[in-house]
């Protein structure tokens, strides 16, 4: 390329007329157009009121288009070259209005038309306008307006184009209110089926960005996939690694960022449901679960409260007839003092553990109801030495007491019975001839107390366990030790429903134990008891001939009763079934019958029914005998019209009580 002298240049600059400018390219452009070969001629031979449009487009920096004449000869700006895209600039320059705009003549040219006939401008607010550029039809959105330019002669001799290309906010606005609408349906939605119908309703309501959605889940693939479908999966947004959607997106919008982070928003949301419901399944599932082995647990608890409870009933039945037969011998004073004597150890000592037993099952259901009193706290530690002196003195252990003298409020058999339990305790595992040690200590209205052995002492594995139900140390294949390891369960229930706390120590296996129990606020001083009467029980008396019939399925139980019976002093008559019951009182009416609940084929209510209903029945007294010692049990004896209601074993006081 040859360079030009300064000095041509310079005159080449003078010739450019001003109205058109220079210094830009499209200024450059206009002032080098072969405009002769246009219908609007040499520039030299521009009207006064083209030059002057001309100037206004050319000087403007904001997108101006001008349509001059009968051909709507284009002339435009640097501001408006960017509208184009690639395929028009800079072929449109110069060009028909027709001819270069054949995609939209059918928008545009009825709006010039109006213009050119004299009528007034109008506005075009985000009117969608598609184009070609880029190589393919363009949805735009423009906000312009058409105004008249005239001519020397004051008729309209062009159009001039005011106007904003404002596809970025209506797209941004458009897409906004999809997502809005899309993320209200899949708030509602409660099933993967209803969360693809929200992706199809979205689909209907935007077909410009969303011409179809399909959810993949899975390693499911798009059947055909091509350059018009977009799949984003879940992964890449850190949502659903599982899941994908596949958009096919619209071929009228180039997929620039905006467009891409339209439908990547489109896709966490629907993840996000997808999730949601995934969470809101597994935790329905945990639910049901949770329901599920709660009901089993209930069921598993009411059954082994019937087990135990059944369990106390049977051990109770077997105990009746030995209790009965070691009264007997001892009423008959005959020479069985040693066999009395082992009888009487082995029935303590089932009767200790059907009443922990039953304990459990109690406590377990709440049926436990503290007895409080204020008594003096020597009197029910006397009393539970009392409960383990025998296996004390079977062991030949030496016992250390130190009681004070001081008065507490609690309830005394429970409390006899927990200082009970880790007495007998220390003295099964501590070898013979040990030492237990039974200590109070007084801080303030706070009672302490601790049992101490120098016995076999406790693992350290087993010490944080040790007051669990059925937790036990190890034993021998003989059980020599016994129990059933609901002892030291039961000693923790009772002592916190006194409020108070239980512990254990130990230093190891062969080194003895320390149980220590905290009641706290519990110490009463002497100040705040009151006096209370009692009235002494009533002194047993012998039978005075009273007719009393014993009813009892278990013949040695019943046998054994009815001897008791005579032996205080009663006419006894015995009945091993209903049947031979009512024959019984049909002949003789008793003046005390003693019923048998759990008796086969008619129990002892129904029994109690049929015996009233006999001649002489009203004035009938009516006693309960059972296995089953609950409250409740207690309660339906006295409903159902009994006097007294007494618990296998039976109790010679307690059974004169009730027959008094």
């Amino acid at each position: 390329m040859l360079s030009q002298p300064v000095t041509s240049l310079t005159g080449a600059l003078e010739r450019w007329p001003r109205f058109i400018g220079s210094g830009t390219p499209m200024r450059a452009l206009v002032q080098a157009h072969p405009w002769e070969l246009t219908p609007l001629g040499a520039i030299d031979d521009w009207p006064q009121a083209l030059r002057t449009a001309v100037s206004v487009v050319m000087h403007s920096v904001h997108p101006m288009f001008l349509w001059w004449g009968e051909q709507l000869t284009q002339i435009y700006n640097d501001a408006y070259v960017p509208c184009f895209g690639v395929g028009k600039h800079p072929a449109a320059l110069g060009q028909g209005g027709r001819e270069c705009w054949p995609e939209i003549w059918s928008i545009i040219g009825p709006q010039i038309d109006e213009v050119r006939n004299g009528r007034e401008a109008r506005w075009y607010a985000d009117n969608l306008v598609p184009i070609w550029r880029n190589g393919r039809i363009e949805d735009v959105f423009w906000s312009y307006t058409y105004t008249p330019v005239f001519d020397e002669h004051d008729e309209v001799g062009g159009v001039l184009v005011v106007c904003t290309e404002t596809t970025a906010q209506v797209l941004a606005e458009r897409r906004r209110h999809t997502l809005d609408l899309l993320g209200r349906r899949l708030l509602g939605c409660r099933s993967e089926q209803d969360v693809r119908a929200a992706i199809a309703q979205t689909c209907v309501d935007n077909p410009g960005d969303l011409l179809a959605v399909t959810l993949l889940d899975g390693d499911e693939t798009i059947t055909r996939p091509g350059a018009d479908v977009l799949v984003i999966r879940g992964a890449e947004l850190q949502l659903c690694a599982e899941l994908a959607l596949a958009f096919k997106i619209s071929p009228r919008l180039p997929l620039d960022s905006a467009y891409r982070q339209f439908l990547e928003q489109c896709t966490a949301a629907v993840c996000a449901t997808l999730s949601r419901l995934q969470s809101d399944r597994a935790l329905a599932e945990a639910m049901a679960e949770s329901e599920r082995l709660n009901t089993d647990l209930n069921l598993s608890s009411r059954i082994k409260d019937e087990f135990l409870a059944m369990l106390g009933h049977e051990l109770r039945n077997p105990l009746a007839p030995i209790v009965t037969a070691l009264k007997l011998m001892k009423l008959r004073d005959t020479d069985t003092v040693q066999e009395q004597a082992v009888i009487q150890r082995q029935v303590d000592h089932l009767v200790r553990l059907v009443d922990d037993l039953l304990d459990v099952s109690r406590i377990a259901s709440g049926k436990v109801e503290l007895r409080k009193d204020t008594v003096p706290l020597a009197d029910v530690l006397n009393k539970a030495i009392e409960m383990a002196s025998p296996l004390l003195e079977q062991k030949q252990h030496r016992l250390l007491v130190d009681v004070p003298t001081v008065r507490w409020h609690g309830d005394p058999a429970r409390l006899a019975q927990v200082v009970s339990n880790l007495l007998s305790n220390a003295a099964r595992y501590t070898p013979a001839g040990g030492h237990v040690t039974l200590a109070t200590r007084i801080k303030g209205n706070t009672v302490q107390i601790q049992v101490t052995d120098d016995g076999n002492g406790i693992a350290p594995e087993l010490l944080p366990h040790i007051f669990d139900l059925f937790v036990q140390g190890n034993r021998q294949l003989d059980r020599a030790k016994g129990g059933l390891g609901i002892g030291l369960a039961l000693v923790r229930n009772l002592v916190q429903m006194h409020g108070g706390q239980v512990s254990a120590y130990s230093a190891g296996e062969g080194r003895g134990s320390t149980f220590t129990i905290t009641l706290p606020d519990s110490v009463v001083a002497e100040t705040e008891v009151a006096v209370v009467c009692t009235n002494a029980a009533p002194a047993l008396e012998q039978g005075s001939g009273t007719r009393v019939l014993v009813v009892d399925d278990n013949q040695d139980a019943a046998d054994s009763l009815g001897e008791l019976l005579g032996a205080l002093g009663y006419r006894a008559a015995v009945a091993y079934d209903p049947a031979q019951a009512i024959a019984l009182a049909a002949a003789t009416m008793p003046e005390v019958a003693i019923l048998d609940i759990g008796l086969p084929g008619m129990d002892g209510f129904e029994l109690a029914g049929h015996l009233r209903q006999l001649p002489g029945g009203t004035g009938l007294k009516l006693v309960a005998l059972s296995g089953y010692g609950q409250e409740n049990d207690k309660t339906r004896s006295r409903e159902a019209g009994f006097a007294a209601h007494l618990v296998k074993p039976i109790n010679i006081a307690d059974l004169q009580i009730s027959l008094s």
